[in-house]
């Protein structure tokens, strides 16, 4: 007999850690979602790999593994990364405190107590050296290697446990910074070094400086992070050479070299979401599809435009620009663990603040106090003391009650139910106006999209944010609450790589843009070859990034798989002009100029197949369990929604809201005005009625 043979992928968010395993022979699908453990993440990933083995599955067997991980973006948000030192050219020490061009927006822009966010590597912890190369990369003075030595002892002896090295022009000539690394290592081998040639090696200054030293603070804690558990996976039988981690830009890495390169994974969680949001979509033919993933702690959202979803190098997490290139994914602070509190201003707040997995919602009975989302859902009907959050966490009503009472309802005049009323309110507003302000920024008309929620609590607020936003159409996942997980099953590995020449597409030297394409290709080769694969498995696709002249931003546009010629010239023209056009409106008609030549290499690896649901017997109260008081906290009024076990739905099973729809992962609230129908892959099909 055939030995069974496992997919794995882990996803440890906020609250919790999520598993699919996949079985290829098969097709059988087993999940498991577990508590995270913030203070060591890895621990929360054994405890789900070791409830897949109490149900059978052996270690041995799992040949592959992924993972997706906010170790990075956690260290950033909370300020808790490695103690951070920075090498910076003489005379520019100020480049990184002045931070670019950030600005205040939104609410800041009256917020008379308004500060920038605060450095990772604050003054006194940034070194000069003297050496300096011109814009041309040509040395015009010497390295002075003494200086060099004196700054590197005495960031050590101010306790660095990571140093930065960004000097100027360096993109062009790495020489000088190679030799500071190297000195580096020889004073201070216990010292982890960030390389600004290796991590983003292109032009603009501040943000090549500002992601080096993104990678230099959060390195340490994601190298041990990535290696511990690297081992504990070892420790415990999944041996598989196959082990990978979700990079921001949707694609994997093998997790020893994804130790290497931190900067690359500061979206690895929210980027796996994406990635099976977009399968998804394609199987279901949508082409527009805006994404929510409402998880415990925060909401991610995406824009898939003719089914894809845009890559970005112009990013900010917790306010700090990275230029690594990730997909375009908006985040804020709205997830069922989310808190409300009443304000400076006497008013009802919700959020940012997270109760996250310890102590969790009040309802959760683990020691938290402050009522947060998902105790306003409990109170409003969309849970229930019946519905079971990972199969097994049943919710305090009675807990929640109090807390909506003590804490915010006696001091606002409010019950209990005015109290959640007003909560799901605020949040609902809140994330609305985010979604419209990510299609916003892209052009697009949201008559056009269909929200696809997941997340534990995405699909509970979904018909209230498709009416807020203008969406008649819904798509629920089959899994939405780990279809982070999913995501990491069904992508490929992925890398990138640039480098910046500069000159105008018109007059650019085509035997120079093949030379720098080879070089970049023979890179990815190489890297490929580290990871275990052979060259013939590594698919290339060239890009150059282009900008109008005097423009500030830049688009990535493809080119041809051969070498350039100069007739190729007029076809990339009009593929920027007209990518351009669709972005911002309009075009200019000026020769483009060259920011930077990439690379990207995909590499195939086996992906997750879902196979098909059965089909209905036309009995849609086979799912039916009960039926339970539901507030619409837009029409003001409650109704009694039926309640559905999802697991026992059929593909062509039509419900008619108001209703409720459970399952293992998540809740599904369907409102008043909206129908639902299974379709052929189990994807809830949710449409809004038109009004009589």
């Amino acid at each position: 007999m055939k030995m069974a043979s496992w997919m794995v992928g882990v996803d440890t968010g906020g609250t919790f850690t999520d598993l699919v395993a996949f079985e290829r022979e098969s097709g059988e699908t087993r999940l498991v979602k577990v508590p995270s453990y913030p203070p060591d993440p890895s621990q929360a990933v054994m405890n789900a790999l070791g409830q897949l083995a109490e149900g059978g599955v052996n270690p041995t067997q799992i040949d592959f593994f992924a993972h997706g991980t906010t170790v990075g973006t956690n260290a950033v948000l909370e300020h808790d990364g490695a103690v951070t030192g920075l090498l910076i050219t003489r005379g520019f020490r100020a480049t990184y405190e002045a931070q670019g061009w950030i600005q205040p927006s939104g609410d800041d822009l009256v917020n008379p107590l308004y500060r920038k966010p605060p450095m990772l590597v604050p003054q006194y912890l940034t070194e000069e050296v003297s050496g300096r190369l011109d814009y041309r990369g040509e040395e015009i003075e010497p390295l002075d290697e003494a200086v060099v030595r004196t700054a590197v002892h005495r960031l050590v002896q101010r306790g660095v446990e990571s140093i930065a090295i960004c000097l100027l022009f360096s993109y062009l000539n790495d020489a000088h910074e190679r030799r500071v690394a190297a000195i580096v290592a020889e004073e201070a081998p216990q010292v982890r070094i960030s390389l600004s040639v290796d991590i983003l090696p292109v032009i603009r200054e501040y943000p090549r400086l500002s992601t080096t030293a993104i990678d230099a603070y959060v390195g340490p804690k994601v190298e041990g992070y990535l290696h511990r558990l690297d081992k504990a996976l070892d420790d415990f039988g999944v041996v598989t050479p196959q082990k990978f981690l979700m990079q921001s830009n949707g694609g994997l890495m093998r997790i020893t070299i994804a130790a290497r390169h931190p900067n690359q994974t500061l979206l690895s969680g929210p980027s796996a979401g994406v990635i099976a949001a977009t399968e998804t979509a394609r199987s279901s033919a949508c082409s527009h599809v805006l994404t929510f993933d409402m998880g415990g702690t925060s909401a991610d959202i995406g824009v898939i435009v003719d089914g894809r979803i845009l890559e970005s190098s112009e990013n900010r997490i917790a306010e700090h620009d990275i230029a690594t290139p990730m997909l375009e994914i908006r985040t804020l602070g709205a997830g069922g663990g989310t808190i409300a509190f009443i304000g400076k201003d006497g008013l009802l707040k919700v959020g940012p603040e997270s109760s996250g997995s310890l102590p969790g919602p009040v309802c959760y009975g683990r020691g938290g106090e402050q009522p947060t989302v998902t105790d306003a859902n409990l109170l409003l009907g969309s849970l229930s003391t019946g519905s079971k959050l990972a199969g097994k966490m049943t919710l305090d009503r009675a807990a929640a009650e109090a807390a909506m009472t003590g804490r915010i309802g006696d001091k606002l005049h409010l019950t209990a139910l005015e109290t959640a009323i007003g909560i799901i309110r605020i949040v609902n507003n809140q994330m609305a106006v985010d979604l419209r302000i990510a299609l916003r920024e892209q052009g697009q008309d949201a008559r056009r999209f269909t929200l696809m929620p997941f997340g534990g609590a995405g699909p509970l607020h979904a018909c209230y944010l498709a009416r807020a936003v203008g969406i008649s159409r819904v798509l629920v996942p089959l899994h939405p609450g780990i279809n982070c997980a999913t995501g990491l099953l069904q992508t490929v590995v992925r890398h990138s790589y640039m480098r910046s020449a500069l000159g105008t597409l018109g007059q650019y030297p085509a035997e120079q843009m093949n030379a720098l394409f080879a070089d970049l290709e023979e890179q990815a080769y190489r890297e490929a070859a580290d990871e275990g694969f052979a060259r013939d498995t590594v698919e290339v696709r060239r890009q150059i990034d282009l900008r109008y002249p005097h423009q500030g931003y830049a688009l990535g546009v493809d080119c041809p798989a051969g070498d350039i010629v100069d007739g190729d010239r007029h076809t990339i023209r009009g593929d920027f002009d007209e990518l351009h056009r669709r972005i911002y409106g309009q075009s200019a008609d000026e020769d483009p100029e060259i920011v930077a030549f990439r690379v990207t290499s995909a590499i195939a690896v086996p992906t997750l197949v879902s196979p098909p649901v059965e089909r209905t017997d036309g009995n849609v109260a086979r799912a039916l369990t009960g039926e339970r008081p539901l507030y619409d906290v837009d029409l003001d009024r409650e109704f009694t929604a039926r309640i559905y076990d999802r697991a026992k739905l059929r593909a062509g099973d039509v419900i008619e809201g108001p209703a409720i729809i459970d399952q293992y992962d998540s809740t599904t609230v369907l409102l008043a005005d909206f129908v639902a129908m299974v379709a052929d892959d189990g994807v809830l099909a949710i449409e809004r009625r038109q009004a009589a």
